[in-house]
């Protein structure tokens, strides 16, 4: 197992490596903006453009500078970056298959369900070291470039907003895995779980758009992360940590079930 997880690691360390920087990267330069709107007192206007409809999910991040340190978490482009992460990571059982790596392992007295064991924990550790490195960007950040006197972002929040990413990405990380266990391409299995992830995400958006697609919205693993809510504190962390957990317990389950029993 330790093999197998090593192996795993090297192939994605560099990629790995750079995401990493970019995420702490990012976070440093989004606390220097909310330092800068800070001394210029224009966190009042900035709420006040955002359309009404998204208000409820966005504008609680622009009201003050402990706020908007807090944005980066739910940014679309960061959550889809490390759930893209978690995605690539977990369709590598296909790519054994595929490559033929699969019919060495099994060939051996090795029980087969150790390769989903090695995927799950280098996507879940991989991933987990994406939000970590945000969360030590946005202290770095704080550190560094918070304006004097300011009120810092409550470390309870910065804890929500890292725990809910990891765990979102950790539910889609699980169905990635659940997919491969069924596909022989690796290709196959990150079209489908990175258009449907793609696709989750834009009815969750229409959801806070148009209120006859938030059933539909509730449905999706994103729902239970918005970051708006958790910072006016109008949300229920605590279910959505349970939904997030409970939804990556079963993909788990059915990648487990499936790779065991599937003709390879």
């Amino acid at each position: 197992m330790i093999a197998l997880v090593a192996r795993s690691l090297g192939r994605v360390a560099a990629p790995l490596g750079a995401l990493v920087a970019v995420l702490f990267g990012f976070q440093v330069a989004l606390i220097a903006v909310a330092a800068s709107f800070s001394r210029s007192g224009e966190f009042e206007r900035l709420a006040q453009i955002v359309p009404a409809a998204l208000r409820p999910a966005l504008a609680p991040a622009l009201t003050s500078f402990g706020s908007m340190a807090a944005l980066g978490y739910f940014d679309a482009i960061i959550v889809l970056m490390v759930v893209g992460w978690a995605i690539y990571v977990a369709t590598e059982p296909a790519a054994d298959v595929e490559s033929g790596l699969v019919d060495l392992v099994v060939a051996r007295p090795v029980p087969r369900h150790r390769l989903i064991t090695r995927s799950a924990v280098v996507s879940f550790g991989s991933t987990l070291a994406l939000t970590l490195a945000m969360g030590i960007g946005t202290l770095t950040g704080l550190w560094l470039l918070a304006p004097p006197g300011v009120a810092w972002p409550e470390g309870r929040l910065l804890w929500l907003m890292i725990s809910h990413l990891t765990l979102l990405s950790w539910c889609v990380g699980a169905a990635a895995l659940a997919v491969s266990a069924w596909t022989r391409r690796r290709a196959a299995a990150l079209a489908v779980v990175s258009i449907a992830s793609m696709a989750l995400y834009l009815v969750d958006s229409l959801g806070l758009w148009w209120s006859p697609m938030e059933m539909a919205a509730r449905l999706t693993p994103f729902y239970y992360f918005h970051g708006g809510p958790l910072i006016a504190g109008t949300s229920d962390p605590a279910q959505n940590l349970t939904v997030l957990g409970i939804a990556t317990i079963v993909a788990l389950a059915v990648a487990y079930w499936r790779f065991e029993t599937r003709d390879l």
